[in-house]
């Protein structure tokens, strides 16, 4: 199976939105790549907990070498893998450094902040995520907007204007 999925979600592991992905993508594995995240043992608690048991959770440091490892072991192993990270901006970085990511980015909810611009009902980017988006695209990513499983995919051709 490998890396099923993935996903850009600047709230991480919530919710209905991450019960969908994991049961849609039958997820048994995730890696979350968020530096944050990877430093704060309390905020690594919390999403371990947020997990059902039988998903093995990872963080890390998207900027480390064990991200790389981490991506490359499960793209060729037989795990079902969500790639979790907060922005295209950490994406782009690690399409750059591995070919073992999918091709494909989906961007969930990311929310209105200031000096954003809302490029779906549920998404919002800033100008520096926006040009990641570009770059993907220009990398040969294919870059989509869906809420959840089973909604309406919206591509970034779409609304990069």
């Amino acid at each position: 199976m490998s890396i099923v999925l993935l996903r850009c979600d600047d709230r991480l592991i919530h919710g209905q939105c991450i019960v969908r992905v994991l049961n849609d993508y039958k997820v048994d594995q995730i890696i979350l790549a968020d530096a944050f995240t990877a430093a704060n043992p309390i905020m690594e608690n919390v999403y371990k907990m947020s997990v059902p048991s039988t998903v093995k959770l990872s963080l890390v440091d998207p900027a480390s070498g064990e991200a790389i490892e981490l991506i490359e072991r499960a793209s060729a192993d037989e795990s079902s893998t969500l790639v979790l990270v907060k922005d295209p901006v950490v994406v782009l970085d690690l399409q750059k450094r591995t070919d073992s990511l999918p091709k494909s980015l989906d961007i969930g909810p990311m929310s209105n902040r200031a000096g954003t611009r809302k490029v779906t009902y549920f998404s919002f980017l800033l100008q520096a995520e926006e040009q990641a988006c570009e770059g993907l695209s220009d990398f040969g990513v294919r870059v989509f907007f869906q809420q959840v499983p089973g909604e309406k995919e919206v591509e970034w051709s779409e609304v990069k204007q």
